[in-house]
């Protein structure tokens, strides 16, 4: 089945988001990465309050993983991208965007939302913003495993950025490059040990609002018709997400509302863009 009759997002309250697997993550033990699917589609659920299914596509291969997604029943309005290879991942989302097929969000995406967000807190709670020259560089230390961060954290309003990668060590050693920065944004695990002290570092482990930013982004293409995901709606979220404690464990009786706040963030660039053109 081919998802004949599929409108890009659903209208108030419709359809289902689901959560997706071609399976490349969770193939060493199957039955788990099965738990993990259904605990994933329930946990965002939850937060989301619309109905999220696990799905998990037996594809191999970009043209194979979006021709699954595009497969999905008509009522499927959002879909979440998760437990894949990564650079499959965003072949198979720019692919399917370009085609005009159904709002599809990455966990790479959500985890680049929630660092933006753990950024745009600790700027809050320096009593700055992001736009201020005080701050001096923001450093992403492996930007290549998170591309959707640099355009992010320029849309957040930082606009000195040096992006640094594994393969840039030998002629620019991480220590040299992060001396004087105001933030790292490290993705490598090997910041820690070589900045100066006072520098803002943020790490994965920081990232405790991706589930929150992901159960956002499907509410809000499930309750607004025309939805498209792209860096002007991840920004929306980020900025809802943003508080002086965003890079710690979100409580779980704040995580709800917290959502809610992100997705009525993102529908509003949704119906804003409506009523331009």
């Amino acid at each position: 089945m081919r998802g004949r009759g599929h409108r890009r997002g659903g209208g108030p309250g419709t359809g289902w988001a689901a959560v997706l697997t071609d399976g490349s993550a969770l193939r060493d033990n199957r039955s788990a990465g099965n738990r993990v699917m259904h605990e994933l589609a329930r946990h965002l659920g939850e937060l989301a309050h619309v109905p999220v299914r696990p799905v998990t596509l037996d594809a191999a291969g970009v043209t194979r993983l979006a021709d699954g997604v595009r497969a999905l029943p008509a009522d499927a309005g959002a879909v979440l991208l998760t437990h894949t290879d990564p650079v499959l991942t965003r072949a198979a989302q720019d692919e399917l965007r370009a085609s005009g097929a159904r709002p599809l969000v990455t966990e790479e995406d959500a985890t680049a939302i929630a660092l933006t967000a753990a950024l745009l807190g600790a700027v809050a709670g320096h009593g700055r913003r992001p736009e201020d020259s005080r701050h001096g560089r923001v450093v992403v230390a492996g930007a290549r495993e998170l591309p959707i961060l640099a355009p992010l954290l320029v849309a957040a309003g930082f606009a000195d950025i040096t992006l640094w990668n594994s393969a840039d060590a030998t002629g620019f050693p991480l220590r040299s490059v992060v001396s004087g920065a105001y933030a790292v944004l490290d993705l490598t695990g090997s910041a820690r040990a070589c900045h100066d002290p006072g520098t803002t570092v943020i790490t994965r482990g920081d990232a405790h609002a991706a589930p929150c930013a992901a159960a956002a982004l499907l509410r809000a293409a499930l309750h607004t018709p025309g939805a498209t995901f792209d860096v002007e709606a991840y920004h929306a979220c980020a900025l809802a997400l943003a508080a002086p404690s965003s890079g710690r464990p979100v409580p779980p009786g704040t995580a709800q509302a917290l959502t809610r706040r992100a997705a009525d963030a993102v529908a509003h660039v949704f119906r804003t863009r409506q009523n331009t053109f």
